[in-house]
């Protein structure tokens, strides 16, 4: 109880676990991380920042000095998660952001980092092929919380979730 009541959202995002809330909003929202060294400062892209499995751009001699959220103005947002219990890291979680010109899901907990993908406005069963198309192109893997073929439901079942949610939200 002590560690979660003291965590920083820096921390969660250095931490890059691919269940986590925070590092999937950051990608969705398309932010930055701020970076420090001794010698030099620089501002990383999220969808540069994650590498993979935990593990991020940030060199041994930098921390994380700032994040940066952009604010989406005119869209709609939305974010939906399910875990095992209330507070645990998701096993999958989708965060959405619905405008005039488009869809962008952001995806974590499947991957071995969040990921992000934007779409045009889409209805019904085209909806519903990209949603699967993105599924299968997680490459979920089966693990002692769920398996590949639940988590590849999730996506598709909670991504149109949060998309209709994001969708009524702007309107």
């Amino acid at each position: 109880a002590q560690t979660r009541s003291r965590g920083t959202v820096c921390g969660s995002i250095a931490h890059a676990d691919p269940s986590a809330e925070l590092p999937l909003c950051l990608v969705t929202l398309k932010g930055h991380v701020h970076l420090r060294s001794a010698k030099t400062a620089r501002k990383v892209a999220a969808d540069d920042f994650f590498t993979g499995m935990m593990a991020t751009a940030k060199a041994d001699d930098e921390m994380i000095e700032a994040v940066s959220f952009p604010t989406p103005r005119g869209e709609g947002a939305a974010f939906r998660e399910i875990a095992r219990r209330h507070g645990d890291f998701a096993i999958v979680a989708c965060a959405a952001l619905d405008s005039n010109t488009g869809i962008r899901l952001g995806v974590g907990g499947v991957a071995d980092m969040p990921v992000a993908r934007d779409f045009p406005l889409l209805d019904g069963s085209a909806l519903d092929d990209a949603l699967n198309t993105l599924a299968w192109e997680l490459d979920a893997r089966d693990d002692v919380h769920a398996t590949a073929r639940y988590r590849r439901e999730l996506v598709r079942r909670i991504g149109s979730a949060t998309i209709e949610e994001a969708k009524r939200c702007r309107a």
